[in-house]
C-alpha cells in the first residue's frame, strides 16, 4: 500500500515540476491595406504574431528555438486560392532566445498581387482568405554567450 502512495506522489510531483514550452498563434496572417502595403512592385506583406510561452521560465532561460517555414504557400477564400511566395520570420537567422515568460514573435507573407486577380468576378476574389502553415520548430538546449 504504501508503494503505491508513493507512486502516486511520485507522479504528482513529477508532473508539477516539469514546465513546458507552449508556441501557438497568437494573430493569424492579415493583408491589411492590400493595395497600400507593398514592399515592391506587385508585392505585399501580411503579418501574423506566433506566441511563445513557459510555465518555468528559470528552467527555460536561454534556450535556443529555430523556425523553419516552407518555401511557398497557399490561402483560400473558399472560391480562389491564392499562392504565398515567401514565409519570414522578424529575424534573419530564424532563431529566437528565449528571455522571458510571454515573447510574441511576428511573421510575415510574401504575396504577388498578380496572382490575386486572374480576371475573375470581384466576387470570387474578395474575402477573408485562410491558410495554414507547418512551421517545424527545433528546440535546443541553453546558449551559453
Amino acid at each position: 500500500m504504501r508503494k503505491i502512495y508513493y507512486g502516486i506522489l511520485f507522479i504528482t510531483l513529477n508532473l508539477i515540476v516539469k514546465g513546458e514550452i507552449k508556441i501557438k498563434i497568437f494573430e493569424p496572417i492579415r493583408f491589411n491595406d492590400i493595395v497600400r502595403e507593398e514592399i515592391g512592385r506587385n508585392i505585399s506583406v501580411g503579418r501574423g504574431v506566433i506566441e511563445i510561452s513557459t510555465d518555468d521560465l528559470k528552467a527555460d532561460m536561454g534556450k535556443k528555438l529555430v523556425f523553419n517555414f516552407p518555401e511557398k504557400g497557399l490561402m483560400t477564400n473558399r472560391k480562389k486560392w491564392i499562392k504565398i511566395e515567401k514565409y519570414r520570420l522578424e529575424n534573419r537567422d530564424r532563431e529566437i532566445i528565449i528571455k522571458n515568460k510571454i515573447h510574441h514573435v511576428n511573421f510575415y507573407a510574401i504575396l504577388d498581387k498578380k496572382s490575386i486577380d486572374g480576371g475573375e468576378d470581384p466576387k470570387v476574389i474578395e474575402g477573408d482568405y485562410v491558410g495554414y502553415v507547418p512551421i517545424i520548430i527545433s528546440q535546443y538546449g541553453r546558449v551559453i554567450r
